[in-house]
């Protein structure tokens, strides 16, 4: 009897071994161990690039892109960026190609778009030199409406649905800059989007800041204040403070602007021999001999209304992003 007994409590031990052994397996198998090369997929997928891809030169034609720029990654899309709050979180440090840059603007400093053509556009890329999300135009008017209806167009990577309309100013540093091989990105935000741009096209601007220089011009082209067509014309002004070393970059940021007899046109010259300026903002005005408002309509402004007389050219500093600009629009 006793040894019934012994046997049947071993044989009650077995089976709760055995049943305890099938629990413990089938737990394993429902949270499998990561092997090597999972985990190696998980970092593949993070999408750390050793070597970034390096963006063509910039250029400013109509049908290209006007930057090589590049902007950040918290990418908001076509489709919820009308609606988006601000990006909280962006790529990590240790995810962006290039090293920390030594200078850069500080977080909160406002900025525009510089030296990019009126009928281009200024590419933001989700990290430096990564893929465009979004894209930034000038609409900068200078005739009667005036600065107050200057804005910044901020539309999708195909430069085609808005984003938002910001200040030409209104472009906000977040403090992260990048340095690559041979150009310097800075992270942004315009609107909803955040993202990084390049250094080139950026600059703090203080719009009400432009002092008249027409004294100065005149001196410097020695009173030739006449020209056939308001392209020589310009052309004879903007030589008075562009640079052949560097050589300046000089861009039409808002197209002529016809007036009764006079014509309104400004001009970006970025590039100086000068470390503390960058370059100007040129508005300059002409007055036209022949009747303006009828080549408006039926001709060119810029050549079939001439000659063309200099009326007078006001300049706003545009100075470094890490620089700044003071109260009274002087480069710091």
């Amino acid at each position: 009897m006793t040894n019934r007994l012994v046997a049947a409590m071993a044989f009650a031990a077995l089976v709760i071994s055995v049943l305890s052994l099938f629990v413990a397996l089938s737990a394993t198998e429902m949270e499998p161990a990561r092997s090597t090369t999972d985990v190696a997929a998980a970092v593949t997928t993070a999408g750390a690039r050793d070597e970034p891809a390096t963006s063509p030169l910039p250029t400013t034609t109509a049908d290209t892109p006007a930057d090589a720029a590049t902007p950040s990654p918290t990418v908001v899309t076509a489709t919820t960026a009308a609606a988006a709050e601000p990006a909280a979180t962006t790529t990590p440090d240790t995810d962006l190609p290039g090293t920390p840059a030594a200078f850069g603007p500080a977080a909160g400093t406002q900025l525009g778009v510089i030296g990019v053509a009126y009928d281009d556009w200024l590419n933001v890329r989700d990290v430096p030199n990564g893929e465009v999300v979004a894209t930034l135009t000038l609409q900068l008017s200078i005739g009667g409406a005036g600065l107050e209806e200057s804005a910044l167009l901020v539309r999708d990577a195909a430069a085609e649905e808005l984003f938002a309309r910001i200040g030409i100013a209104s472009v906000t540093a977040t403090g992260r800059t990048r340095d690559l091989a041979t150009s310097t990105w800075h992270e942004i935000q315009a609107g909803p989007v955040v993202g990084w741009a390049s250094s080139n096209y950026l600059a703090p601007l203080l719009p009400g800041a432009a002092r008249d220089i027409t004294a100065q011009v005149i001196a410097r082209i020695d009173g030739a204040t006449t020209a056939d067509t308001l392209g020589e014309l310009v052309e004879r002004i903007v030589a008075t403070v562009a640079s052949d070393e560097p050589v300046s970059r000089v861009r039409t940021v808002a197209p002529p602007d016809p007036f009764e007899a006079i014509v309104d046109i400004a001009v970006d010259v970025v590039g100086q021999p000068d470390d503390s300026i960058r370059g100007y903002r040129l508005l300059i005005a002409a007055h036209a001999a022949g009747d303006l408002m009828a080549a408006a309509t039926d001709g060119d402004i810029t050549a079939d209304a001439g000659p063309y007389t200099l009326r007078s050219v006001l300049a706003t500093p545009l100075c470094y992003s890490y620089r700044g600009v003071s109260a009274q629009g002087v480069c710091n």
